[in-house]
């Protein structure tokens, strides 16, 4: 937080004293509690240093529509964990809504802690990509998105698990992490843009890889596998606009996940060259799996794991699948699912 304590920052009551992912079954705002929790990251995205004026207005946004707004401003990521439980536990008593304001990491963090509750979870979406608010049809100017929450209504959406944590877009083993680990050193140095996240992963996927020699269970099937890369995917509009068919699995509530054989540089190059053509799952380097589970083994006790945009270590074995209606987010009335 800006001088951070556990407690709100502000904390606003109104003036008149009023207190696939997914199904398609939704409910208002205005049934629930008259209490809104944002928790902003004032780090995510390239505009980070005008957050903590816009969490102001927003809180006076939400204010002045009747409700009674605490907001928490974050500076640091591991703070947000113990803060949104401290917001979970007001809510389980009076209702209403937790806001993420972030990017997909920060909306990653809030998801975990409200995952398998009643409590609803609002998007303002201030990251670099905003996959999750883009597929749930949530605008990305701050204050339509804040409209969302006040007038829209709740969408049971499907998480993404691997042991205990959740992704909302996608988690991967291999050359993801890596290419994660260059692209926060490329975002210290130039800043935090699209074109610097490509050239870094570029960047990355120029190297010689190192080959995960894994052991894979789909649905209980074993298969071994040498690969630089496993990528599992939650988002659908993510792996549409990677011209992916793969997004036809996570449509249906299932696991959706793609392995590539080791390559050489100029295999990469074509690689690239069939995903942006839309021809990837069809290259002989390419295996794709559409499960209800998969589990990988590998012989050393923990593996780094790119979930959402951050990196965790991940005691093995990793066991993936998909935890349906997990969590209720606040979209437009005619919102499509992710």
């Amino acid at each position: 937080m800006s001088s951070i304590s556990m407690s709100p920052l502000v904390s606003v009551s109104d003036s008149t004293g009023s207190a696939s992912l997914g199904s398609p079954e939704r409910q208002p705002i205005q049934g629930g509690g008259r209490l809104i929790s944002m928790v902003m990251n004032t780090g995510s995205g390239h505009h980070a240093y005008g957050h903590e004026q816009l969490a102001r207005q927003l809180t006076d946004y939400f204010s002045e529509q009747g409700f009674e707004v605490d907001l928490y401003l974050l500076t640091e990521a591991n703070q947000l964990s113990e803060v949104v439980r401290q917001a979970r536990a007001k809510h389980e008593r009076e209702g209403g809504v937790i806001v993420a304001a972030g990017g997909d990491g920060t909306l990653n963090t809030v998801a975990q802690e409200l995952k398998h509750s009643h409590i609803r979870m609002g998007i303002i979406p201030l990251g670099t990509f905003n996959y999750v608010a883009r597929a749930l049809g949530i605008p990305l100017e701050p204050f339509a998105a804040a409209e969302v929450i006040v007038k829209g209504t709740a969408q049971p959406v499907h998480l993404g698990t691997v042991n205990d944590y959740i992704y909302l877009n996608n988690a991967s083993i291999g050359l993801y992490p890596k290419i994660i680990e260059q692209r926060e050193l490329y975002n210290a140095r130039f800043g935090r843009f699209r074109v610097v996240a490509m050239v870094s992963g570029f960047v990355v996927l120029m190297r010689e890889q190192q080959k995960l020699k894994l052991k894979m269970t789909i649905d209980g099937e074993q298969t071994p596998i040498e690969t630089p890369l496993v990528f599992f995917g939650n988002n659908q509009l993510q792996l549409q606009d990677l011209k992916l068919k793969l997004a036809q699995c996570v449509e249906q509530g299932k696991l959706a996940a793609v392995a590539i054989t080791a390559l050489s540089r100029w295999q990469m190059i074509k690689l690239i060259h069939r995903l942006q053509v839309g021809l990837f799952e069809q290259a002989p380097e390419v295996t794709s799996f559409c499960a209800e589970q998969i589990k990988i083994e590998s012989r050393v006790k923990h593996m780094k794991v790119a979930i959402d945009g951050e990196i965790v270590r991940i005691p093995t074995p990793l066991i993936f699948k998909v935890a349906h209606n997990a969590l209720q987010v606040m979209v437009p009335h005619a919102s499509t699912s992710v």
